[in-house]
């Protein structure tokens, strides 16, 4: 029974993806297909080099493996939402989102069957994406957020994911290192610290990478990025055989489904060759593929299946009455589905058994403003509640910022800038938190703009 949260979680998260993509069409791949084009000219130009000399195996190495990433972030493909979200929205989605899809990978790709899936096959973290104005304005978000509340490592390690997303290395690796010393050293931790240091040094292993990556391995020897990237490693030092045998053995592991198995034969095909040896004679066979949960549904059959889960915890929920994380998660998956007035219930439960706890004060505000369209007044039970978040916690930034908002759409340009001044002396200048306060105290003579 222990499992049926963390279930419906994942299945959520699913829906999240299969929701969207069933009502509006894909992109239409033809950039795809000519970035393709290019990195396979490029890899046959490297190629070309390395016959002429012109580069040393390191070298080959590092090139080799920032145009795999390449490749992976054109083939995966992304999806982009219909239209923009308002970012409270985007920024609880996301924040909602990447626990889940982790943990909905996990079900599906790791144990008891198949060890966790690399970074390396995790395309959209490998390259930066384009930067959209609601990632910027999660980060901005984030970073509020942890001003008011830095001991929080999952907070960090959410901060940093958006950086990688957004091409700032050296900030994800920071944000990384935060989470560590708060107590997340875990291998998957390392491996994110290490992916943000890879990336920062152009695809080299350096020093810092190599720490990390050692400490992952210590935390779990199976984890199979920290494998992937050992080899790596020992690549880029000339150590070709061992590196070899790290990525065989990784092979043998891989589950023949797991979209980084292309990536690990690649590898093992440049040290084939370097060392002579066929690799055909040589290579394992894939470990059997993991079944999908979902596999051969309609997505209303998914999402039948992800009610009837929904449900369960709501019965269970009712047999544990003063569960405090159980209502909060139930009203978490709730607004994920938009079941605003299960959601809505779910979290008065929880205010009912933790008055004073601001985070699910919060949490009961962000409900209350997701439910209600942009369009609309803010919200008097949401301004409510969060006037009370700051008689508890008077420093608050996140109360202080949409106490502005509410401020503002009333026409109370005082109160707004009141609030918005205050959370200003609190924020580091130049971070995007700063900028999105000091456009919205700058526009308090303009109509207010639209709420996040």
């Amino acid at each position: 029974m222990a499992w049926i949260p963390l279930i419906i979680l994942a299945l959520v998260a699913a829906a999240m993806v299969v929701l969207p993509l069933v009502s509006k069409r894909s992109a239409p791949k033809s950039r795809a297909d000519y970035d393709l084009e290019v990195y396979r000219d490029q890899l046959r130009e490297l190629e070309e080099d390395v016959t002429r000399g012109l580069l040393t195996p390191a070298q080959e190495a590092a090139a080799r493996l920032e145009i795999d990433r390449r490749v992976l972030g054109v083939t995966k493909g992304t999806y982009k939402s219909p239209g923009k979200l308002p970012r409270w929205q985007v920024a609880v989605a996301l924040a909602i989102a990447v626990p889940l899809v982790s943990f909905g990978l996990y079900l599906w790709r790791g144990e008891p069957v198949a060890p966790d899936q690399p970074l390396a096959g995790r395309p959209e973290l490998v390259r930066p994406a384009a930067t959209s104005r609601e990632m910027l304005e999660f980060i901005a978000q984030r970073e509020t957020a942890l001003a008011a509340s830095p001991n929080d490592p999952d907070g960090w390690l959410l901060l940093g994911r958006a950086y990688l997303a957004t091409g700032r290395f050296d900030d994800a690796a920071n944000a990384a290192q935060r989470a560590i010393a708060l107590g997340r050293a875990d291998a998957k931790t390392y491996m994110e610290l290490t992916e943000a240091l890879i990336n920062a040094s152009g695809g080299l292993v350096t020093p810092p990478a190599l720490t990390a990556i050692a400490a992952a391995l210590a935390d779990d020897p199976t984890h199979p990025a920290a494998r992937y990237y050992d080899g790596i490693a020992k690549a880029q030092a000339g150590q070709t055989q061992q590196a070899f045998d790290i990525w065989l053995k990784l092979a043998a592991d891989t589950p023949a489904d797991a979209p980084y198995l292309a990536i690990v034969r690649r590898q093992l095909e440049d040290a084939a060759r370097r060392l002579n040896v066929d690799l055909a004679a040589v290579m394992p066979n894939p470990a059997p593929a993991t079944p999908s949960p979902l596999a051969g549904m309609t997505p209303e059959q998914q999402m039948a299946m992800i009610t009837q889960m929904v449900d369960r915890l709501a019965a269970q929920m009712e047999q544990n009455p003063t569960d405090l994380a159980g209502w909060t998660r139930l009203a978490q998956s709730y607004r994920v589905l938009e079941r605003w007035d299960d959601a809505r219930n779910a979290i008065a439960k929880a205010v009912a058994l933790a008055p004073d706890d601001v985070a699910v004060l919060t949490e009961q505000a962000g409900i209350l403003l997701s439910a209600t369209p942009a369009n609309d007044p803010f919200p008097a039970e949401a301004k409510a509640i969060l006037e009370r978040v700051l008689t508890l916690d008077a420093d608050n930034l996140e109360a202080m910022y949409f106490l502005g908002i509410a401020a503002a759409e009333a026409g109370e340009t005082e109160a707004a800038a009141a609030h918005w001044n205050k959370l200003l002396s609190r924020l580091q200048p130049g971070t995007q938190a700063y900028g999105e306060v000091k456009a919205r105290l700058d526009g308090l003579a303009q109509p207010p703009p639209a709420r996040p």
